[in-house]
């Protein structure tokens, strides 16, 4: 006995209409309810519970259905807050860096990097041209450094810090706020 021709795109329809729903009902829950995992999160339509690399099972919910999901997918909003450096690894240019945090009160931290020995002067100038201090005054061997600037006992306002060796000469502004 052979089925109507009908009933097979009717099946087809439905089933498209079904795996379309599924995939728009899953678009429907917010990223935020994707947290850092391992609990139930939950909200007018949709329940989820899981961690995040692992997969999440829920459901959503409508006026006109029901739809439970399962999925592998996390979406991930990050901010990068440090970057680490290989310390094994020698620069190959020298560099200073802006302090931070620029502004600051009553101290900050201002990196340096130098890929060869050099004699390393580093120092402090008021706006004025004044030098203020000196943080380094020595050799150092190639690397990353970082110096701490400590303010206390300075007027708010732009400080000027240079560093200098034999064949590199860099200055930057920094500002202290009190």
């Amino acid at each position: 006995m052979k089925k109507p021709l009908w009933s097979f795109f009717f099946f087809t329809i439905f089933s498209l209409m079904l795996i379309a729903q599924m995939a728009f009902a899953q678009n429907q829950i917010p990223f935020s309810v994707l947290s850092s995992g391992g609990e139930k999160s939950s909200g007018a339509g949709y329940l989820l519970s899981g961690t995040v690399g692992e997969s999440f099972i829920g459901k959503t919910v409508n006026a006109a259905n029901q739809h439970n999901v399962g999925f592998w997918y996390v979406y991930k909003q990050s901010t990068i807050t440090e970057v680490e450096r290989e310390e094994e690894t020698i620069p190959t240019v020298f560099k200073l860096e802006q302090n931070y945090p620029n502004p600051f009160n009553p101290s900050t931290v201002i990196r340096y990097q130098i890929p060869v020995v050099s004699k390393v002067n580093f120092k402090i100038y008021d706006i004025l041209g004044n030098e203020i201090t000196v943080l380094v005054n020595e050799e150092k061997e190639p690397g990353y450094y970082e110096v701490k600037f400590n303010a206390l006992n300075y007027a708010s306002g732009i400080y000027i810090y240079r560093i200098q060796t034999e064949s590199f000469v860099n200055t930057k502004k920094m500002l202290l706020i009190k």
